[in-house]
């Protein structure tokens, strides 16, 4: 069995950064099952609310230290001596999940970016937390592997965001009808042998009896990453011939992910 102590730190991503959570309590769940949480610095850069707008929210309540919101509602901080040599003001994991809604319905004086920082992190946590329930249901447990899996599908669907806005300037740049359909066909059945709209509904609908789509399957996780690097290569080749740079990013990209599927 693993041994856990209180402040040990346990990495966590979020999007495409990381979150260091810290162990309150090694049997806070039970035996072997710490409670975790994760601090206001850090936090702060990954909701968008300042550590020190966090710190003036905490009062004192007979001796136990609060946080309290502008709805009303208080979630308990602890001070906990972290394995790095800090102190750390925590919030319990699931406490942070709550935060997030109540401050969102809530907001008071909050900014908008604040806001939307708080809505994302809910989304993220529910997400992952859906998934780990899943998993551990499914397969009575929930793997390092499984929790990388989600994590890069999570991420797969924001990091291309990006990426697709400087793939689209391009387009608009280099192709003068502006076919950005056209184009996102042709990143499609260079990595997949299939346009779009067959790709998406083979994740939709996963593989059943077609065999050409059977040999070229790739999971969406896989296949949103992918995609999103190619089209940033595309950006990033910058040539004046747009198909040129459409063929070498295809080419880029199937060395990058070969080990994940074979492509033709």
């Amino acid at each position: 069995m693993p041994e856990f102590r209180a402040g040990q730190m346990i990495p966590l991503r979020y999007k495409s950064q990381e979150i260091k959570a810290i162990i309150i309590d090694p049997n806070g769940l039970g035996p072997d099952k710490p409670s975790i949480g994760m601090g206001f610095r850090g936090m702060d850069r990954q909701i968008g609310i300042p550590q020190s707008t966090l710190t003036r929210r905490v009062m004192q309540i007979e001796g136990e230290k609060y946080l309290e919101l502008p709805s009303g509602s208080t979630f308990r901080v602890m001070q906990i001596d972290a394995e790095d040599g800090n102190e750390y003001l925590v919030l319990e994991a699931s406490d942070w999940a709550a935060l997030a809604l109540d401050w969102a319905k809530n907001p008071g004086k909050l900014r908008k970016p604040s806001r939307d920082g708080l809505i994302e992190f809910l989304a993220w946590f529910a997400a992952e937390g859906i998934y780990a329930q899943a998993y551990t249901i499914l397969k009575r447990v929930y793997t390092r592997e499984d929790d990388q899996r989600v994590q890069n599908w999570i991420m797969s669907r924001e990091t291309g965001k990006p990426a697709r806005a400087e793939w689209g300037w391009e387009v608009q740049e280099k192709d003068p009808r502006g076919r950005y359909g056209y184009w996102t066909n042709y990143v499609y059945r260079g990595l997949f042998g299939m346009d779009a709209a067959t790709m998406k509904e083979t994740w939709a609908n996963p593989v059943h009896g077609d065999a050409r789509i059977a040999r070229n399957y790739v999971p969406e996780s896989v296949g949103l990453e992918a995609i999103a690097y190619c089209e940033k290569m595309v950006g990033l080749l910058d040539l004046d011939d747009i198909e040129q740079s459409h063929d070498e990013a295809i080419r880029l990209t199937q060395i990058k992910f070969a080990k994940h599927f074979p492509m033709a």
